[in-house]
């Protein structure tokens, strides 16, 4: 049974569209994005594949995810960061959050264009990593890999929704980023297991989602890897449920802001 989109629905989606529209033109009109994007993740790809040359096949797949995390993680904190940095900075954010349609359904496109960019730097990082080793990196199922990398940008986009949604509450976004950046690729086990961190920083590991799903994806292309103790499977679970809490937690606080701009008229208290 088909059933007929709402005018509701529609403009939900054209918000989100257009929202990925002007995303995109404001990436390609600042060049400045091409170097934590696709810059960087390529020199430290090199670095990574260097490190772990002569260690075996599976251990290119190292190199090309923790460089190729880099690329996606850096659009997502930054990219988020600014989701709702720009409308503070242009003056569009309390007109936006009065608008109809949900503020959160605008941060979404600006969210998916930055998942897409992500990918296009893994794909670059994937493709000079492949033609510096010369050699195809050896995956036991390749579609489970493609299916849990896709899982893990998602759980990079409910990181960067959660962040966006915070980040109303402070001005402080640049520096947040700036000191975050670096304390996430190996707080979450970006570029090395997260096992090989002291004991006691797991815990805090284990608050982001992305940290769970790529110990989910090291076990599921790398054989004899050992990660969490739990395995696989309870992996998938425990970046589901702190996927789920992330994503509660940010329309709690979009809902909350908006409620706020309504009754007051702005945001200038923060």
């Amino acid at each position: 049974m088909n059933v007929p989109a709402t005018p509701l629905t529609i403009s939900r989606f054209r918000s989100t569209a257009a929202s990925v529209r002007l995303s995109v033109l404001q990436f390609v009109a600042d060049p400045q994005w091409l170097i934590p994007s696709m810059i960087a993740p390529i020199i430290f790809g090199i670095v990574a594949y260097q490190l772990v040359l002569g260690s075996g096949p599976y251990f290119v797949v190292y190199a090309i995810l923790g460089a190729g995390m880099m690329s996606m993680w850096g659009q997502t904190l930054y990219g988020s960061g600014w989701a709702t940095g720009q409308d503070r900075v242009f003056g569009t954010l309390e007109p936006t959050l009065q608008a109809p349609t949900p503020y959160v359904y605008v941060v979404l496109g600006r969210i998916l264009w930055n998942v897409v960019s992500g990918l296009v730097g893994g794909a670059i990082v994937y493709v000079v990593v492949v033609a510096e080793s010369g050699q195809i990196p050896a995956v036991v199922n390749p579609l489970l890999f493609v299916v849990l990398f896709l899982f893990v940008m998602v759980t990079l986009a409910s990181v960067g929704v959660i962040l966006s949604a915070f980040y109303v509450y402070t001005r402080f976004a640049g520096f947040i980023q700036n000191i975050g950046e670096f304390a996430f690729y190996v707080g979450t086990g970006c570029m090395f297991p997260v096992i090989f961190l002291p004991w006691w920083t797991n815990p805090v590991s284990l608050v982001f989602p992305p940290t769970w799903a790529l110990d989910a994806l090291r076990y599921g292309s790398i054989p004899g890897y050992q990660g969490f103790a739990w395995g696989f499977g309870w992996d998938l679970v425990g970046a589901v449920a702190t996927m789920t809490v992330y994503l509660v937690l940010a329309g709690l606080v979009f809902h909350r802001v908006e409620r706020h701009v309504l009754e007051v008229g702005t945001l200038g208290d923060y």
